[in-house]
């Protein structure tokens, strides 16, 4: 079987991305939202970690609910002009591809490029097509990668609904580029992704995947806040605890009560 290995990964909050040379056209950096110059620039901030040069066969992207800002200014301008007279900048950029898209554009890519919008499980999906793309030979490097935004209309909404309970309103922007070749960069091997019918307790999952030297991260959002591609930055955790010394890494995710999915990572 086709192995397949993390050789670059960079998110939005923790790097210090420089936007003006990742995305060097200022009238397109202009027309982005906040949410896309965030998945965007940690897109190509990986790229340039993997190798500026090098070829990517596929764009794989994961979101809950998409690119909110600009959703909600299109919604707010039909209602206040009577749907005429419309900008349509806001209407293209607030889809669930925009990042996916635009990260093609700028590398000038036209190879598979996906979007995947399945709630608290979008990561994991997307995170399953790219290894499948890999072990059936249809792709030797992909980018895969989640975003998500918190914005103040969603927070209300959410704290209405009793969600934010303990807990804040998170986002994400994380990227990884999987190859089907180890290398020097090489930071974890990873594979795919389980999904579950029923949750598990913490005891089970320590008798079903536990073990000596085993790091077990429950998405439990504490850290990152409530967001559907949250997961992404716990599996971002994982590789770190993997590159600190960990055998293996398993990831467990269950957003809002939605059915489990698991993902495991190990050493090189």
């Amino acid at each position: 079987m086709v192995e397949c290995y993390i050789n670059a990964m960079s998110s939005a909050d923790t790097a210090a991305l420089d936007l003006k040379a990742l995305i060097p056209d200022a009238a397109l950096r202009r027309r982005m939202s906040r949410v896309v110059k965030m998945g965007v620039g940690a897109a190509m901030d990986v790229l340039n970690r993997f190798g500026g040069g090098a070829r990517i066969d596929a764009v794989v992207t994961a979101t809950g609910l998409g690119c909110l800002t600009d959703s909600e200014k299109f919604l707010r301008n039909m209602i206040e002009n009577g749907e005429q007279l419309l900008n349509p900048t806001p209407f293209i950029q607030s889809t669930f591809n925009t990042v996916g898209a635009q990260v093609a554009l700028l590398c000038k890519n036209h190879s598979y490029n996906m979007t995947y919008a399945h709630r608290g499980r979008s990561f994991e999906c997307a995170l399953l097509d790219a290894v499948m793309l890999i072990r059936e030979g249809s792709a030797r490097n992909v980018l895969l990668g989640a975003f998500d935004e918190m914005t103040p209309t969603l927070h209300r909404i959410w704290e209405r609904m009793g969600f934010l309970r303990g807990i804040e309103g998170g986002e994400c922007a994380c990227f990884f580029v999987l190859s089907d070749e180890r290398s020097e960069y090489t930071l974890a091997r990873v594979s795919q992704p389980e999904f579950l019918s029923e949750g598990l307790t913490r005891q089970e999952m320590e008798r079903g995947y536990g073990g000596e030297n085993v790091r077990i991260l429950w998405n439990e959002y504490a850290e990152y806040g409530l967001c559907p591609t949250a997961s992404a930055l716990t599996f971002r955790a994982g590789v770190d605890a993997v590159r600190a010394g960990a055998d293996r890494a398993v990831i467990y995710n269950s957003f809002r009560g939605e059915d489990p999915a698991i993902m495991e990572v190990e050493c090189v």
